[in-house]
C-alpha cells in the first residue's frame, strides 16, 4: 500500500502517518512494519502508472428489473412498518414533525411556492415550526438542503435567495420519477440500497425520496451527485432535473387543493451527525455495487474521479481538483487480492 502512497505523490512521511492511522483489521501493525514498507517503496523503481477508465454505461432496464424485483410486493403500507420513525400522526402534522426530525433550529430552509424566490421565504427552522404550529398554511415547496439566507445568482445570472449558490449545507439529493406507475416507484424504494432519509408522497403520481448525501461543497456535490449518482438514477428512469442541490421538492403538510389529496411523509428514518466517513459506502457507491450485483455494470471498469476509491473499498486515494494533484492515503479492510488490485492500477 505505501508504493501507492508514493504513486499518489505523498512525501513518506505522511505515508507513514497515513497507513498508522488507516489500517484495520484484527492484526496489529507495528510501526516497524510500517517504517520498513514505506522505505521499500520510496527505494525501489516505481513500475506502476495510474490510469483512468471510462466510467462503464449502466444497463438501466437490467439494473432496474433488479431493484424493482428485489422491491416486488412491497407497498405503501410495508414502506410505513419500515420507518424507522412511527408515522402516528396525522398528515397535516407532518411538516413540524419533519423539520424537527431532520433540521437544526437555526438552519435556514427555503418553504414556498414555486415561483417565490424573495428573503421571506428563507427563514430559521424554529421560525418555519412556530408559524406552522401557530396555523399558517403550509406551502407546496421545500428546498431540502439548507441554504445561507443570503441573495446568490442563479446558473442565468439573476438574483436569488433559493439559487444553487445559496445552498449552506449539500445535505440531500432528492430522486422523483415521473414517468413509472405509483406500484413501480414503491417497489424500487422498497427493493433499493440507498441512504433514504425520508419518501413522500407528493400529492400527486410521485414519490419523493431524499437521499443522505453530506457533500463537503459544490464541487463535491457535482462529482458525486450530478455525474455519479445521477448518471445511474437516469438510466433507471429517474427525473435528471433533480440533480441540483437546490431542488425543489413536496413539503409535506400542504394540501392540494386541486388533487384533494395530502402531500404525505410515507418513510422517515433520520440521519443526523457528521458525514460519512472515508471508510463507509456512499450513495452512489451504493447504488454501483447494486449495478454491478445484478449484473448491469463491470466492476473492472469504474472510475471514481478523486476522490475516489479502487473496487470493493480497499483504498482511497484523494485528489485535489484545484491544482489536478494527488495527496492523502486512506487504506481501509480489503476485499480485493494483492493481484487484482494490481491490475485496477496498471
Amino acid at each position: 500500500m505505501a508504493n501507492f502512497g508514493r504513486l499518489a505523490g505523498v512525501n513518506r512521511e505522511q505515508v507513514a502517518q497515513d497507513l498508522a492511522a488507516h489500517v484495520y483489521g484484527t492484526r496489529k501493525i507495528t510501526g516497524a512494519e510500517i517504517g520498513a514498507a514505506v522505505s521499500k517503496a520510496f527505494s525501489s523503481p516505481c513500475t506502476i502508472k495510474p490510469h483512468v477508465n471510462m466510467r462503464p454505461a449502466v444497463d438501466g432496464t437490467k439494473l432496474l428489473h433488479g431493484i424493482v424485483g428485489r422491491g416486488a410486493g412491497f407497498t405503501e403500507s410495508h414502506l410505513w412498518e419500515a420507518s424507522s420513525v412511527r408515522i402516528d400522526w396525522p398528515p397535516e402534522h407532518d411538516g413540524i414533525e419533519v423539520l424537527q426530525r431532520l433540521y437544526d433550529p437555526d438552519e435556514r430552509l427555503f418553504i414556498g411556492a414555486r415561483h417565490d424566490a424573495g428573503a421571506g421565504y428563507v427563514l430559521p427552522v424554529s421560525e418555519w415550526i412556530t408559524r406552522f404550529e401557530r396555523g399558517t398554511a403550509i406551502p407546496e415547496h421545500i428546498i431540502p438542503n439548507p441554504l445561507t439566507g443570503e441573495p446568490g445568482q442563479t446558473k442565468d445570472g439573476k438574483p436569488s435567495y433559493r439559487a444553487d449558490s445559496c445552498v449552506a449545507r449539500f445535505r440531500f439529493a432528492v430522486v422523483e420519477f415521473d414517468a413509472m406507475s405509483r406500484e413501480q416507484q414503491i417497489q424500487f424504494w422498497g427493493g433499493v440500497k440507498l441512504p433514504v432519509v425520508a419518501l413522500l408522497d407528493s400529492g400527486g403520481k410521485s414519490v419523493h425520496g431524499w437521499i443522505k448525501i453530506d457533500a463537503a461543497n459544490a464541487d463535491e456535490w457535482t462529482r458525486r451527485v450530478e455525474v455519479n449518482l445521477f448518471d445511474i438514477l437516469t438510466a433507471v428512469g429517474a427525473d435528471g432535473a433533480c440533480k441540483n442541490e437546490a431542488r425543489l421538492s413536496r413539503m409535506p403538510g400542504h394540501f392540494r387543493a386541486e388533487k384533494s389529496r395530502w402531500q404525505r411523509v410515507l418513510y422517515l428514518k433520520p440521519r443526523r451527525g457528521a458525514s460519512y466517513p472515508m471508510n463507509k459506502t456512499t450513495a452512489e457507491e451504493m447504488l454501483h455495487e447494486q449495478a454491478v450485483a445484478d449484473g448491469a455494470a463491470d466492476i473492472n471498469n469504474v472510475e471514481w474521479p478523486g476522490p475516489y476509491r479502487i473496487a470493493g473499498g480497499c483504498i482511497c486515494v484523494e485528489k485535489d481538483t484545484q491544482d489536478g494533484r494527488f495527496g492523502g492515503l486512506f487504506v481501509t479492510s480489503s476485499r480485493v487480492s494483492r493481484k487484482k488490485l494490481c491490475s485496477m492500477m496498471e
